[in-house]
């Protein structure tokens, strides 16, 4: 592992570039994170292999949708941005207006425990909404867990506002029959 002070760069990856190498080496970094993470109050439950999961990654290159920050020639995060809002997002009261392919969501931002605290997400998810401004994209916005409280002071942090709860249909899970909403809303003007 590099040394976390190293320099940052930002690769989108596009079709074909999501090797099996670099998708093993990208679930590689989320399972680093969920080990890190487990039995805190910033646990994203995520399943390696079923959420994320090889194929999730690769479509999302193959989209352009996939954003990897190497720093030393390491992964230090990475995180989909596409146009693909979970079932719910449609019933929220966002704060900017905007068409389908105007808003940017966010799925799988994570930075390696290697590289947290090291002030490597901002500039990351900064560099991110810069190349999505720049293709018309009005609003950024993502979802989190009610009780992953770590991720919410870190969405507040970088800048998201927090809408509250709501219901979002990803399939069963610990919160699909929750009727005040077992996720939180966050979105950001650009």
């Amino acid at each position: 592992m590099a040394n976390p002070g190293t320099s940052m760069s930002i690769l989108r990856l596009a079709d074909g570039e999501a090797t099996d190498e670099l998708v093993d080496a990208l679930l590689d970094m989320y399972r680093a994170v969920q080990e890190a993470v487990a039995g805190t109050d910033n646990n994203p439950r995520w399943v390696i292999g079923t959420h994320p999961a090889a194929h999730q990654l690769k479509e999302a290159a193959a989209s352009g949708a996939l954003f990897v920050a190497m720093a030393g020639g390491d992964i230090a995060g990475a995180l989909i941005a596409d146009r693909a809002p979970a079932p719910g997002y449609e019933n929220v009261a966002w704060q900017v207006e905007a068409a389908p392919e105007e808003a940017a969501v966010v799925h799988l931002f994570a930075m390696h425990p290697a590289f947290r605290g090291k002030g490597l997400a901002r500039p990351f998810l900064t560099a991110v909404e810069d190349i999505l401004r720049d293709e018309g994209v009005r609003a950024v916005r993502l979802d989190t867990l009610v009780d992953n409280l770590g991720a919410q002071r870190t969405y507040e942090a970088l800048g998201f506002a927090n809408l509250g709860r709501a219901c979002l249909s990803y399939g069963p899970g610990p919160y699909a029959d929750d009727p005040d909403g077992g996720f939180v809303i966050f979105e950001k003007a650009l």
